[in-house]
Formats: C-alpha cells, sequence, structure tokens
C-alpha cells in the first residue's frame, strides 16, 4: 500500500518569494524546516508525472499501482484574513488551488481526476486544512512576527502551527468536531463519495476526535502506531506491529507505517535505503499484514524540481522491486473489505471498478451497483474458470472464482 499525506495541503511555500523571504525564520531553521521549507502546493504537472510514474508497472493482480493520497479539501482564503486584528467569527476557506492568486494552480483538479479515472489515485481524508486553526489566528491576533510575516507571504507556516496540529487536543473539542463535519462534507462535494479512511494530520489526536469520526461513519484510522503523545513509543510501535488485525469496536487501525521519503535521504544512500524499506516489507508480508509505505507529497512536489524527480526515481526503483515479488497495491478500505468479507471493489472513475474477490469459489454474493448502472461485465480477471456478472434490482450478482477482475458498468 502506499499512503501518502499532504495532498491539497497550501504550505509551506506557495513560490519561491516566499520560500526566499521566510528562510531565516524560526520554523524555517528546524531540521524539518530545512527539508519542508521548498513544499508547495502541488501542481497538474505534477500529478501527471507522478500517474504517469505508477502506469509503468503492474502489480501481481495485473492493475497498476494506486496511490492513496490522504488530501485536504480546504486552505484559508488568505486575502479575506485582513490584518491587523484579524477580526472574524471563523476561518475563511477555500478550495486549495483557489486559497489566493499565489496558490493558483491551473488544470490541478482535471489532472486529479483523470488520475482517478485510470486507478491510479485514490484520495482520502486527511482533514480539512491541516491547521491548529485557533492556536494560529491567536498568533496572528497577537502579533506574533514569524505568524505575520508568513500570513503577508500567504502561508500559514510558523512555530505555532509547528508545534501543534489540526486535531491536537489543545484545540477546543467543538472546534475539532465542526472542523472533521467540514472536512467531510467537502471531500464528499469534491470526489463524489464520502471518505473511507483518516489520517490526522502530524499524528497528533486524541479518543475524542476518534469519537467524533466515528459518529460521522468515519472508522478506518491511520498512523495508529505513530500517534503523538503517547508513552514509550518504540515499545507501542512493537507491540502494535504484531497485533492484526487491530480493532476497537467499529474501528479498524491499520498497520505501522513503513517510512518511504526519499527527500530525507542523503546522496549516495539510495540503494540501502531502498533495500531497507523492501526488507521492512517482506517482514510485514512475513507477520500476514499488508505493508503499509508511508511516502509525503514533499518526496513529489518541491520548489526545485529535481528534488521531485529524484523522489519519483526512488519511486520507480522500489516499485520495480516490489511488483518483481508479485506485489498488489490496494487501499485502505479494499484492506479492510477483505479482512472482514473476504471481497471488496474499488471504483475506477465512473465506468469501472476493480472487484477483489477471495472467498469460497462460486458462491453468490451481491452489492449495490452504482446509480445509473445498467448491466456488468468483466473486462479483465485473472481468475481461474467462467465468472458469472450481472445487475438485477439495482444491485449487482456475482459468482466468482477466487481472482481479481476489472468491470466496466454499462449506462
Amino acid at each position: 500500500m502506499l499512503e501518502s499525506d499532504d495532498w491539497g495541503l497550501c504550505a509551506w511555500s506557495p513560490d519561491e518569494q516566499a520560500w526566499r523571504v521566510r528562510r531565516d525564520m524560526p520554523a524555517f531553521r528546524t531540521v524539518v524546516g530545512r527539508r519542508y521549507g521548498g513544499s508547495t502546493l502541488e501542481s497538474a504537472e505534477d500529478v501527471q508525472q507522478l500517474a504517469g510514474t505508477l502506469a509503468e508497472f503492474r502489480g501481481g493482480d495485473g492493475f497498476a499501482p494506486v496511490l492513496q493520497a490522504n488530501s485536504l479539501p480546504a486552505a484559508p482564503a488568505f486575502e479575506r484574513l485582513t490584518p491587523p486584528q484579524f477580526e472574524l467569527s471563523e476561518l475563511p476557506l477555500a478550495a486549495p488551488a483557489e486559497a489566493s492568486p499565489r496558490w493558483s494552480r491551473p488544470g490541478l483538479d482535471d489532472a486529479i481526476d483523470a488520475a482517478r479515472d485510470r486507478g491510479l489515485w485514490w484520495p482520502e481524508l486527511h482533514g480539512l486544512h491541516h491547521l491548529p486553526e485557533q492556536a494560529w489566528l491567536n498568533a496572528l491576533r497577537r502579533g506574533v512576527a514569524d505568524a505575520r510575516l508568513a500570513h503577508e507571504q500567504h502561508s500559514p507556516v510558523c512555530q505555532t502551527v509547528e508545534s501543534s496540529g489540526e486535531y491536537d487536543p489543545s484545540e477546543p473539542r467543538e472546534l475539532r468536531r465542526r472542523n472533521l463535519g467540514l472536512a467531510v462534507e467537502r471531500f464528499r462535494a469534491r470526489f463524489g463519495r464520502p471518505p473511507a479512511s483518516l489520517c490526522p494530520p502530524d499524528y497528533r489526536w486524541d479518543d475524542a476526535l476518534e469519537a467524533d469520526a466515528e459518529a460521522l461513519g468515519l472508522t478506518t484510522i491511520q498512523g495508529l502506531a505513530e500517534q503523538a503523545g503517547r508513552r514509550l513509543p518504540g515499545l507501542r510501535r512493537w507491540t502494535l506491529r504484531h497485533r492484526w488485525p487491530n480493532r476497537r469496536g467499529a474501528r479498524f487501525y491499520l498497520p505501522p507505517r513503513i517510512a518511504f521519503e526519499p527527500s530525507a535521504w542523503e546522496a549516495g544512500e539510495h540503494t540501502l535505503r531502498i533495500e531497507a524499506v523492501q526488507r521492512a516489507v517482506h517482514e510485514a508480508w512475513g507477520r500476514g499484514q499488508p505493508a503499509i509505505l508511508s511516502t509525503h507529497r514533499l518526496n513529489y512536489v518541491h520548489l526545485e524540481p529535481g528534488r521531485a524527480e529524484a523522489g519519483r526515481t526512488a519511486l520507480r526503483k522500489l516499485l520495480a522491486r516490489l511488483v518483481d515479488q508479485g506485489a498488489v497495491f490496494l487501499t485502505d478500505d479494499e484492506v479492510r473489505r477483505l479482512d472482514e468479507r473476504g471481497w471488496s471493489i474499488r471504483e475506477i472513475g465512473a465506468s469501472a471498478a476493480i472487484l477483489r474477490y477471495y472467498g469460497v469459489p462460486g458462491e453468490p454474493f451481491r452489492f449495490p451497483a452504482p446509480a445509473g448502472a445498467a448491466s456488468a461485465r468483466i473486462r479483465e480477471g485473472r481468475g481461474p474458470g467462467g465468472p458469472e456478472l450481472g445487475i438485477d434490482d439495482g444491485h449487482v450478482v456475482a459468482r466468482l472464482d477466487v481472482g481479481e477482475y476489472r468491470i466496466e458498468w454499462g449506462r
């Protein structure tokens, strides 16, 4: 699995000017700041190039790798945040590419939709805007220097923001609840479906946030082993590595992540790092678990294009190794559904889907058909035998052998 955080995030710098002006500010002088300072909102070309990299490969199921892009559907509307008092009842929001002219990315939505239609891109929820909203606004109102300078450059990144998180327990519970609800609403409006999985920004959240997410029907949680603020993190991660499947009531937790962050690697160590990631993948498979690769947007989107190209090159080398070993690339929701019922379905745009069936061969099962679908046929399949598939009373009725199938819907 390729889980990638921060897509749609309007940070750290909208353009080279913003990066240059703030390079000596405290948040930019840290280890994280030196690495992330040139991080920016993705462009249509960034998405197209990364999708093209994924499309070069086929997994053990015959399908291309899919990137689970943990996404943010909103950003601050920077030009509506007016100094010096920043008087407003709530943070004004915009779509990320409309946060201000400096964040404009022509064609971005179309590029994402095209990658989704090819089965290469699967959005899930990362949050509303990735910001500790109250802490940030308070810093602006108090006139904190680095917060004010960041705002002048249409960026939220300052020490206050970097020391907290959107769902950090220090943020008011009601604000966190409201913003999570807004995130789900905006995600559904943008992508045409509700999110199936949540990765809280900066891995900062508490049980109250999980309860609020569950009330919204969002019960698959990423990053539990990386959750900030927990005691004995090393021991906790080791324990969670050996707990699979991991459930608590309706909640389903993904295994610990394997970091694949080539932007943090030194020159000359890429081969050794890729080999280490490959070993960690094998260890997860040996425990009977999905291997969760965490690879942030920063690796593939940067104000210095060479860094993004280096990230895609490293990804290409890793994927080549994994597909040679028959790796199959899934989303969180597919993993959960396969674990719970033995089959899963993932839409590919409006006209197709990937159906995986690992249940009893030939046993009939059914599920709701997409709205407007009048017929269904198997375009590609890797299971033995003759599969049966049809639509009856608004439901897909299937009788399949174990395998993976690409379904196309007739309208």
